[in-house]
């Protein structure tokens, strides 16, 4: 069975159900955690919940969508555990707009909110992780990335992933560096009620929804030393939702 013993992981954007799945999991294949989000309650959240659950985490505050925030972070965590093995993007700011009534800075925020993150912390960390000879980078995008009305910023910067991803892993596959993205689906969330997800399920080829730890299965397998061979590739955890676009890869 694979274990992340001795490895540091970093994910970014770990205050919401999928990053404390993510977390959670990796933890429990001895994973030494380092949680970042932009906002410091959210952080020492996310630290406490994991420390209920018997996790220990470094938690970092940093804005991962600025040069110098993603120093900091990148900085702070190897400060604290003096390398970083594995990162997790998971930078998701949801808009539904009709295109006409879409302002300049909203779409300059959402490229900020969903691209800018991967990039700048990607930056940092692939010096450390060539140094080291070892990395792991993996993107987490959404399956709006292949077009949905009213979702054209969103969707936009969501399958600028798919490019950035490749061609990272273009660029890193001979310094032992993997990097893959992890494509969610309709993921159910506690903030749901029975008969939104009743409903959503029924669109849904399997007629159920994802949880947060499907994604961090796929995350977790990405992570891992069975994947070692696997580089600029795309996983769907979608229940078949993808099925029905014909662009989908």
């Amino acid at each position: 069975m694979d274990t992340f013993k001795d490895r540091v992981v970093l994910i970014e954007s770990a205050s919401d159900e999928i990053g404390y799945a993510i977390a959670a999991m990796m933890a429990s294949k001895g994973a030494k955690l380092a949680v970042l989000d932009i906002n410091s309650k959210n952080t020492s959240d996310m630290v406490s919940k994991l420390k209920e659950a018997g996790i220990t985490a470094h938690g970092v505050t940093a804005d991962p969508a600025d040069c110098t925030g993603a120093k900091q972070a990148i900085a702070s965590v190897m400060g604290k555990y003096g390398k970083i093995d594995i990162l997790v993007s998971n930078s998701d700011v949801k808009t539904d707009c009709k295109i006409e009534d879409i302002k300049v800075k909203d779409w300059h925020q959402s490229v900020k909110n969903n691209i800018d993150p991967a990039f700048f912390l990607s930056r940092e960390v692939i010096p450390i992780m060539r140094k080291q000879g070892y990395g792991r980078i993996i993107n987490i995008g959404s399956i709006e990335y292949l077009g949905l009305a009213r979702t054209s910023i969103y969707s936009a910067a969501k399958s600028s992933l798919l490019g950035f991803t490749r061609s990272l892993a273009l660029e890193t596959a001979k310094d032992h560096i993997t990097v893959n993205w992890v494509v969610k689906g309709t993921i159910q969330s506690s903030d749901m009620s029975e008969e939104q997800a009743e409903k959503l399920a029924a669109k849904i080829p399997v007629k159920k929804l994802g949880t947060p730890e499907d994604v961090a299965g796929a995350v977790t397998f990405f992570a891992s030393e069975t994947s070692k061979y696997i580089t600029g590739q795309t996983f769907f955890v979608c229940g078949g939702k993808s099925m029905y676009f014909s662009m989908s890869i």
